[in-house]
């Protein structure tokens, strides 16, 4: 069984990493004869960091490219596609794309919401994998993605021309389904919960030892986490330096509040060549703007994700800007405030929890209003507890499902 993984990044993006390890490990329990081929911006790195020895898995250089629909491409799929002409001296892409899509029997598109609309661009690369599949007659999967409305017409029937195509789709929260639904794409379309809800964390042994190397305090005290990000200015509107310093005063006023709480920077990306894409340098810049430095810690290792999903276990409240990081925390019951740049914060946390309480957009941000909502999370904390275990069990099972529903491609 030939699977190739596409939308993926880098392990340099957590997030991406749990992805990848939990969809493998769903796939390989569905499939046990599975060989996988991921395309990654960074397979170096990857394949060192991939700790599933278990799991026969290669790593393949694959960047953003432009014109990927280009006429000539176009007409390459058009001879494949509509007239099932099978050639390969058209189309225009390096050859082991080619070569490793046709080696596959399984296309499985990962990335969680890499085909929501992030502009033009963007969804074209991320379609195109998609489109040279169906062409050539490989059974493409959409694997548990968050899938935003298309704001232009033209680009929205680009996406769901290839979404009928594709063999199976299941979505990661309500919001996305009850759009695909909309839309009425004809492709089967499954409801069920990011995988990565099923990620384990480290072993205790390795968290205390992280923790004491990063200087992180747990004891009776609150202890608040942060991922942080400029995605969600970014994204979501509003000004960087703005959010930065609204972070800094909440955490001042948290401080000055209750005297004991402390608090803990931990990045979810970390791309160590690209500044606007590694949370440790919003954390630190965070940092600088608060008053009681000897309350906060920074997180500054380069740890996988399930070594961060072990640290973010530590929290007693968590503030989250990584869709990713707010999984682990909730999926460890802790309970959480996703800060939303996306739809697919709201979708994914309404299934967890009360998102007027546990979801503050990122346009509405302010010191007052986070305060507000850690501190009644701090005073109810079991009672929120309770009703997300509650629920994550549903969740978890949903999550499964994304590997079972694979099974009945083939049956």
């Amino acid at each position: 069984m030939n699977i190739l993984i596409v939308g993926h990044d880098s392990f340099e993006n957590k997030g991406c990493q749990a992805l990848i390890y939990t969809t493998t490990r769903m796939l390989k329990n569905a499939f046990p004869a599975a060989v996988f081929k991921i395309f990654s911006w960074n397979p170096q790195y990857d394949a060192q960091s991939f700790n599933q020895s278990d799991i026969p898995c290669e790593f393949i250089r694959h960047k953003f490219n432009t014109n990927e629909f280009s006429p000539r491409n176009r007409f390459w799929l058009f001879l494949n596609q509509t007239l099932k002409i099978r050639t390969d001296k058209i189309l225009y892409a390096p050859q082991y794309f080619y070569d490793v899509l046709n080696w596959s029997k399984m296309v499985v598109v990962s990335g969680g919401d890499i085909l929501g609309d992030y502009g033009e661009a963007a969804v074209k690369h991320y379609f195109f994998p998609i489109a040279v599949a169906v062409a050539l007659g490989k059974l493409v999967y959409v694997f548990g993605q968050s899938i935003s409305p298309y704001k232009d017409p033209k680009l929205q029937r680009f996406c769901k021309d290839y979404l009928d195509k594709v063999s199976l789709i299941t979505v990661r929260e309500q919001l996305s389904y009850d759009y695909m639904k909309d839309l009425k794409v004809k492709a089967p379309l499954h409801l069920t919960a990011d995988p990565a809800f099923t990620l384990k964390p480290c072993p205790a042994q390795r968290m205390q030892e992280i923790g004491e190397k990063e200087g992180i305090t747990r004891d009776a005290r609150p202890l608040i986490g942060f991922s942080v990000s400029q995605t969600v200015t970014r994204w979501g509107g509003g000004e960087h330096g703005k959010f930065a310093q609204e972070m800094a005063n909440a955490i001042n006023i948290l401080s000055d509040k209750d005297g004991q709480a402390h608090f803990v920077f931990i990045p979810h990306v970390t791309y160590r060549n690209d500044a606007k894409n590694d949370d440790r340098v919003v954390g630190r810049e965070i940092y600088e703007k608060s008053l009681h430095k000897d309350r906060v810690c920074l997180v500054e290792g380069d740890y996988d994700c399930q070594e961060l999903k072990g640290l973010i276990g530590l929290c007693d409240v968590f503030v989250g800007a990584r869709t990713h990081a707010t999984i682990a925390s909730t999926s460890q019951l802790v309970p959480t405030i996703a800060l939303a740049y996306s739809t697919k914060a709201y979708g994914i946390m309404e299934e967890v929890f009360d998102k007027e309480r546990c979801v503050l957009d990122i346009k509405e941000f302010s010191a007052d209003k986070l305060v507000m909502m850690v501190e009644i999370l701090l005073s109810e904390k079991d009672q929120v507890g309770a009703i997300m275990a509650k629920n994550m069990e549903r969740i978890r099972r949903a999550s499964l499902r994304n590997g079972e529903l694979a099974k009945g491609l083939f049956s």
